[in-house]
């Protein structure tokens, strides 16, 4: 039997990585609120960008990996590519979500509206339901085989919108801000200093993603172990007793 308690606790090498992270995202978060220059239209709401669309770059990479490693998991079925599916996953909802809030906290005082169904917000939003999708069917289904085949095709599903929804501003009708930074390399239209901090934000971002991350495929293979142990116990027959003779 595995020592659960032992294996949840976080080795201090990731305890120091996540303390650095921190740091770090203190700092990202002073160069955009304090450091960064005020834009020559926007003014200060242009500081909302830093957080917006780092963490939205950051959900794109996080849904796509999860499809990857659904695959991964379709075609070897090894239960650690499940388990980094679902890592992945979780992390890509949790930025996915806070790419809408952080579009719909910047669209008010800009746009004067919270949310309109154009293009790309409308497959951002088909993109969260998605995910949601994806651990509400992992939470109906017991079988851990079944659920990781059913939850990779659905994670597949979710990441095959992720080349509409980042040229959607440029194919349809939007009232999303045009892209600063195309990342074909057709060129970048923002000044340096602020392109320096956006870049920044996001390698903070990406920091975070991997460490949460790596501690949450830690929990998942311990949770796989524990599975495992319990459904040998459930399969394995019970020890029969040795029958005492008596004289």
């Amino acid at each position: 039997m595995i020592d659960a308690a032992a294996r949840l606790r976080r080795p201090l090498w990731l305890r120091t990585y996540l303390g650095i992270t921190l740091l770090l995202f203190l700092a990202a978060a002073a160069f955009g609120l304090v450091f960064s220059p005020r834009d020559v239209t926007q003014g200060d709401l242009i500081r909302i960008m830093y957080a917006h669309v780092s963490v939205a770059w950051i959900a794109f990479v996080a849904v796509g990996l999860t499809a990857v490693f659904g695959a991964l998991y379709l075609w070897r079925g090894q239960r650690r590519d499940d388990v980094l599916a679902v890592a992945s996953g979780e992390m890509g909802l949790f930025f996915a979500g806070l790419t809408i809030i952080g579009g719909m906290t910047y669209s008010r005082p800009t746009l004067n509206t919270f949310w309109t169904w154009d293009a790309k917000l409308t497959l951002t939003a088909i993109m969260v339901a998605l995910m949601v999708g994806y651990f509400i069917v992992r939470g109906l289904i017991d079988d851990p085989v079944r659920r990781g085949r059913v939850s990779a095709v659905v994670a597949i599903v979710a990441a095959a919108s992720l080349p509409f929804n980042y040229l959607a501003a440029e194919w349809f009708r939007t009232l999303h801000p045009a892209k600063s930074v195309a990342l074909d390399g057709s060129g970048v239209t923002m000044d340096g200093t602020m392109l320096a901090v956006l870049l920044f934000n996001t390698v903070v971002a990406g920091m975070i993603y991997l460490g949460f991350m790596i501690d949450r495929v830690r929990l998942g293979r311990v949770e796989a172990a524990l599975e495992e142990e319990r459904a040998q116990a459930v399969t394995q027959p019970a020890p029969v007793g040795k029958e005492v003779v008596r004289v």
